[in-house]
């Protein structure tokens, strides 16, 4: 059971890390959030302390997602949830990563100075990939996607790959 949820935490960081890279272009949002954030800023997310992590990276006022990393090197700032069960909670939509945050249930290393911009695209990239419903409720207003989730989910399936992606 515990590979099988290795396994879905894999699929949706992949997910959301390939979604910070697509969203980027479409989401107003995300590109004034994104502004905050300085040059080759790299960030890391992970389930809990030691799993592997996705790394994201600005680069021309974009992201670049860098898939997953066992031990990732040079990260600015480093996101990971202090136990398993409260990655669930986020990853699963039962809760949004801003509540988790404000609830200390997440540790963040590193550069803590862009840690709020940062929660927030997490945030937003959340909403985007979760029903209508959830979105409203952890965004706190009526949110208009640019994309359908269908058309995230298909253009992050089909996101180049960099050296390193599983």
């Amino acid at each position: 059971m515990k590979k099988l949820h290795h396994l879905i935490d894999k699929l949706i960081l992949s997910l959301i890390g390939r979604s910070f890279t697509i969203l980027t272009d479409t989401e107003p949002i995300i590109k004034k959030e994104l502004a905050y954030l300085p040059d080759e800023f790299t960030a890391a997310f992970a389930v809990e302390e030691g799993a592997p992590s996705i790394i994201v990276k600005k680069e021309n006022n974009r992201f670049k997602y860098f898939g997953y990393h066992y031990e990732p090197n040079n990260i600015d700032l480093r996101l990971y949830f202090k136990d398993e069960e409260f990655a669930y909670e986020v990853l699963g939509a039962k809760e949004g990563i801003r509540q988790a945050f404000s609830e200390h249930k997440i540790i963040l290393e590193g550069d803590l100075e862009y840690a709020v911009s940062l929660i927030y695209i997490f945030e937003v990239v959340e909403a985007y990939i979760m029903s209508d419903k959830f979105s409203e409720k952890i965004i706190g207003y009526k949110f208009k996607r640019n994309i359908s989730r269908l058309q995230l989910i298909i253009r992050a399936l089909f996101l180049y790959r960099e050296k390193g992606e599983i």
